[in-house]
């Protein structure tokens, strides 16, 4: 099993289940389980070691706030339907990282949280009334702490455990 470290924040969805239920019948695919539902802000797979992960991230001094989640949107070249963050310092801080650890850094990054891999979509104008319907709606939360977490892929999807809060 390959095993990969990333830097996120937790996430906490208001009724994810009932999220679940609107979309049902409308799309098809794997949904995220509510104990993976995070922000990932720096990904490191196995570039780098556990303990020069932990000390280089000790030192680290980032200020985030709590941030409301609301509203969805759906990348459909990778095929994902995501919940929308409002927090407008995430993106220095998704920088930050970056630079800290020689990282390649996207021209845009869009600070989300993967709700399911969407394998079909079965009725694209539902689909759509249902993005609509959630467009400015309050879902959940994101948290403040950074996690270090290690992330074990298997045949029926990746496990996650907490490495170290910071």
């Amino acid at each position: 099993m390959k095993k990969r470290l990333f830097l996120a924040l937790p996430v906490i969805i208001d009724d994810y289940e009932a999220i679940q239920n609107d979309f049902s019948g409308v799309i098809n695919g794997r949904w995220t389980p509510p104990e993976n539902l995070h922000l990932t802000l720096s990904f490191y797979g196995d570039k780098f070691e556990q303990d020069e992960l932990l000390q280089r991230l000790s030192d680290l001094k980032v200020e985030i706030e709590s941030s409301i989640i609301r509203g969805f949107g759906y990348f459909e070249k990778r095929k994902i339907l995501y919940a929308n963050i409002e927090n407008s310092t995430l993106s220095s801080v998704y920088e930050t990282l970056n630079t800290l650890f020689d990282l390649p850094t996207k021209n845009v990054f869009v600070p989300h949280v993967t709700l399911m891999r969407v394998k079909t979509v079965v009725d694209k104008d539902a689909f759509h009334e249902q993005l609509d319907l959630y467009k400015k709606k309050k879902i959940g939360l994101l948290g403040s702490s950074l996690e270090l977490i290690e992330s074990e892929l298997h045949p029926d999807g990746a496990r996650y455990s907490l490495v170290k809060r910071f």
